[in-house]
């Protein structure tokens, strides 16, 4: 990639297209529900309704990305981005969030791969 691209819109690793639940933790602790748009082994971008977070916060995330809909994947994380959309663009989500996660999720691999294979089944990509 070119040195001119911003370092927020700079993507390691292949982004899967979803629409799969994650919760967020943001630094003040509070929890709130998110889903994950797309997802690769060093980031994600997520809808989220909290209008209290910013570029540079801090975030641990649940990301339910396994079969079992119980059973959930950690990562910490940095904002690197965060844009607001218009009203009626995302159903209940006010803002759109990209994430670089702390460590590649790499240990996650597998899930990532099928968490791809179920969005392509239900015609999300």
């Amino acid at each position: 990639m070119s040195d001119s691209v911003p370092p927020s819109n700079r993507r390691a690793g292949e982004r899967h297209l979803a629409c799969f639940p994650a919760s967020l933790e943001r630094p003040d602790g509070e929890q709130r529900p998110s889903i994950i748009r797309d997802l690769s082994e060093s980031g994600a971008l997520l809808l989220v309704r909290t209008t209290k977070i910013a570029v540079g916060d801090p975030i641990k995330l649940q990301l339910y990305i396994t079969e079992d809909p119980t059973t959930f994947r950690l990562a910490t994380a940095k904002v690197v981005r965060v844009e607001d959309l218009a009203p009626g663009d995302a159903g209940p989500w006010l803002r759109r969030v990209g994430v670089q996660f702390d460590e590649p999720i790499s240990m996650y691999a597998a899930d990532v791969a099928a968490f791809h294979e179920r969005a392509l089944r239900l015609g999300l990509k």
